[in-house]
């Protein structure tokens, strides 16, 4: 018969205590594992840096077909504008802007030097914040710098300038923007604001030609924006730009014509009236200018003669949503616009040139837009001015 002797039964003994320890030392994965209070805690991941400014933009691009009179085949695409922004603080109550206008350039006497696209400024200012308060309250600041005119820029609020200038820019009647300093009051309760500056009067696109300047201003009542219904949207600016330009016999003697040191009168006025809907926003613009032109005999006289030109600007146009009178659940992106300018150089003669714009705009999202539109040019009673058709494809895209 067989018998255990006690140094074996030692050793199984021996055997099973080490197991025991090993098992007790193995990791159980059934239970929750109490976090390392000796270990560092890794490093979170550093925030990415932000900007000491804002920045925003807007592309004007389009493919046209068309154009002059003789040469309406021909086509292109174009990129029109480029608008880069950039805004941001410079201390308490200071603030800052610089736009960028991206510009194909067009003056066939520099071609040889170059003929694509260039950057030049279209708004650089410094802001001050003079008169703070809450919006039942006036506000009001100064800008010094490259600052807005007094109605371009307000009347782009509500039609856009990526389809066509408004009318008194294409008319050549003044440029956007210019040299200058610029203050603004706002009244309280969104009842409107007062603008007024003065500028060089050269535009942003030259430098100062002359010591004269603009002295221009715009009043603007909403006087319904605190009511319901379509007259909400209703606003009325009158506006009034006086100035002077430097004689065209200013610089130095013409012959026997003298140098001519005073000004010549430079005055431009006008009512712009407009009712913003999201079913139909409708605008009026009424402008008005007065030049002194000049001529003279370089041979025998001694000063130029003068003469008074008024000129006068008419501008309808209507931005029309049609499924926006009906009650779909489905908001269609979709507005018709009209437009209809006369621009007639001189009242006190018969040649004036009409202007048209018809399209169909589709908004892809709240930032881009793509706009099939027509627009015409056509001098009426002997205008020389270009007699001009073309089919456009614009896309304006904001970001």
């Amino acid at each position: 018969m067989y018998t255990t002797t006690p140094a074996r039964w030692l050793l199984v003994l021996s055997v099973l205590v080490s197991l025991a320890r090993t098992s007790a030392g193995a990791q159980d994965t059934t239970k929750v594992q109490r976090p390392d209070t000796n270990k560092k805690a890794p490093a979170a991941a550093a925030a990415a840096p932000a900007l000491p400014f804002d920045f925003s933009g807007v592309i004007y691009t389009n493919f046209q077909k068309g154009g002059l009179k003789g040469a309406r085949a021909q086509d292109r695409f174009d990129l029109e504008r480029a608008y880069l922004t950039f805004k941001g603080t410079a201390g308490e109550r200071v603030s800052w802007r610089i736009t960028a206008d991206v510009f194909q350039q067009r003056d066939t006497t520099l071609s040889s030097f170059y003929r694509g696209w260039a950057l030049r400024a279209k708004y650089a200012y410094v802001q001050y914040d003079f008169l703070h308060g809450r919006a039942d309250q006036y506000r009001a600041n100064v800008r010094m710098g490259l600052v807005h005119t007094a109605i371009i820029d307000h009347e782009e609020q509500f039609w856009p300038r990526g389809i066509q200038q408004v009318a008194v820019e294409q008319a050549g009647y003044f440029s956007s923007s210019d040299d200058g300093i610029a203050i603004t009051l706002s009244f309280p309760n969104k009842m409107g604001e007062a603008y007024a500056t003065i500028t060089n009067g050269t535009g942003y696109a030259s430098r100062e030609l002359d010591r004269f300047k603009d002295y221009a201003a715009r009043v603007t009542l909403t006087p319904l924006s605190r009511t319901h219904g379509y007259w909400k949207g209703l606003d009325i600016s009158p506006w009034i730009s006086v100035g002077q330009r430097a004689s065209d016999f200013a610089d130095r003697k013409h012959g026997t014509v003298e140098r001519v040191d005073e000004g010549r009168r430079r005055d431009r006025y006008g009512l712009f009236v407009t009712v913003q809907d999201p079913r139909v926003s409708l605008g009026a613009h009424l402008a008005r200018r007065i030049d002194v032109v000049e001529s003279a005999d370089t041979t025998r006289s001694t000063v130029p003669t003068t003469l008074e030109r008024t000129g006068a600007v008419n501008s309808l146009y209507a931005l029309v949503h049609p499924f926006a009178f009906t009650h779909g659940a489905h908001h269609v992106p979709i507005a018709v616009l009209l437009r209809a300018d006369d621009v007639k150089p001189d009242k006190a003669v018969d040649p004036y040139q009409r202007y048209y714009v018809a399209g169909l705009t589709w908004e892809l999202n709240k930032k881009t837009t793509v706009t099939f539109d027509y627009q015409t040019q056509e001098p009426k009673k002997g205008s020389h001015a270009q007699d001009l058709k073309t089919y456009f494809v614009h896309v304006i895209a904001n970001f």
